[in-house]
């Protein structure tokens, strides 16, 4: 986004609630490629600590189609697009400075049950706007494969399977199933180190 741009969202002197902004992109049509909040920080995420830096021209558009569009927002998806900007900007800088801190916004049931799959599907989303480049992560004979882990293992294909196939059955995984979502925090750190050198890179040498 270029500083024009960010000047006028800044200037909106609006705010919007997570609260706020969860209606607001379900209310959204033609539907975003997110459903909430939750899949929305994961996309987020992805994005922040992906392989190469994507501009938010792009992954704006990607993300909510022809509400995407940064340079003709106004009103309430101007104040929107300003939250977005600020939860993707906390995310950025957590991760940049303290990266312990990093919590990612997970949704929960009512018995405090966390549900980690819209935000591991959120995360998913992203990563298909540069698939080639993750490429290095998702190959089976790197160790670094075991970063995707506790993420994939959360996702689903577009038939609803699970995308890593069907988990044994069993307490044991089912209780690794429902715990594994405390990783995420650390892996997506980890992520983001594997990814830095490329980046710094690619920073220097622009194509």
């Amino acid at each position: 986004m270029n500083a024009a741009r960010r000047r006028r969202v800044a200037a909106s002197g609006k705010s919007m609630s997570l609260e706020a902004l969860q209606s607001w992109l379900q209310a959204l049509e033609p539907p975003p490629k997110v459903d909430g909040v939750s899949m929305l920080d994961g996309y987020l995420t992805a994005i922040v600590v992906g392989p190469r830096s994507i501009p938010p021209d792009e992954w704006f558009v990607d993300l909510l189609g022809p509400h995407g569009f940064i340079g003709t927002a106004a009103g309430k998806r101007l104040v929107a697009i300003q939250a977005i900007i600020a939860r993707f900007n906390v995310i950025s800088e957590t991760l940049s400075l303290t990266p312990n801190r990093h919590t990612p916004i997970f949704e929960k049931m009512d018995d405090g049950t966390v549900l980690a799959e819209p935000w591991c599907m959120g995360f998913l989303v992203a990563m298909r706007l540069r698939w080639k480049a993750w490429a290095p992560l998702l190959d089976l004979n790197r160790i670094e494969h075991g970063l995707m882990l506790p993420i994939l293992l959360h996702c689903t294909d577009a038939s609803g399977n699970p995308l890593l196939g069907a988990p044994r059955e069993g307490p044991e995984t089912e209780t690794f199933l429902r715990q594994a979502y405390h990783d995420i925090p650390t892996i997506v750190a980890a992520i983001r180190e594997f990814w830095m050198p490329q980046r710094i890179a690619d920073a220097k040498h622009p194509v």
